[in-house]
């Protein structure tokens, strides 16, 4: 019967069409006359809530992953300041201070004239070292131009999602350089 039914629908008009099935037949082939191409209501709605649901799976990790990046690119942007407060303290034969706004979440290279802010879901935690100038709430951590540094270091910790990231940034007093380690 459904092979019957089948083949009298996909026939042209004016097929002979088995007896009981003219009046479905026809009103098949009116309905495709009649009817425009498209996607029916319901057919739309399923299509969405399958985008929400994938969606919905899909936005968390993308958010942890920026958030990540974000932590990644902070920690380098104190290393790349600290490298460059040691060049720069090289090359004019000058000390140069790296500058920590601990209120502020901020950091930067004295005389560069730019600050760089740490996420929002950052901020500075022990700081050991360096020293305190007279206003502004700064402290600053000093590279001379033998290419040594006052020695000392800086936590910075994050809290980008349920768990807490926290990283430890050593000056080296004999050669300037910033060790990294993750705080426990």
């Amino acid at each position: 019967m459904v092979a019957a039914l089948t083949s009298a629908i996909s026939t042209e008009p004016g097929t002979p069409v088995p007896a009981g099935l003219s009046s479905l037949v026809a009103r098949v082939r009116a309905r495709g006359k009649q009817g425009s191409p498209g996607f029916t209501l319901l057919e739309v709605i399923v299509v969405m809530v399958i985008v929400g649901v994938v969606a919905a799976m899909v936005l968390p990790s993308m958010q942890a992953g920026s958030r990540q990046a974000a932590v990644r690119r902070s920690v380098r942007a104190f290393i790349s300041a600290a490298r460059q407060a040691s060049a720069r303290a090289v090359n004019t034969r000058k000390p140069t201070a790296l500058v920590v706004w601990p209120d502020e979440g901020s950091f930067g290279v004295e005389g560069a004239g730019s600050r760089y802010e740490l996420p929002d879901f950052a901020e500075f935690g022990e700081i050991v070292g360096g020293r305190e100038a007279e206003a502004d709430d700064e402290i600053r951590f000093d590279f001379y131009p033998t290419g040594s540094s006052a020695g000392g270091s800086v936590e910075i910790e994050f809290n980008p999602s349920d768990r807490r990231q926290a990283y430890i940034l050593i000056f080296d007093p004999l050669i300037g350089r910033v060790r990294i380690e993750e705080a426990s």
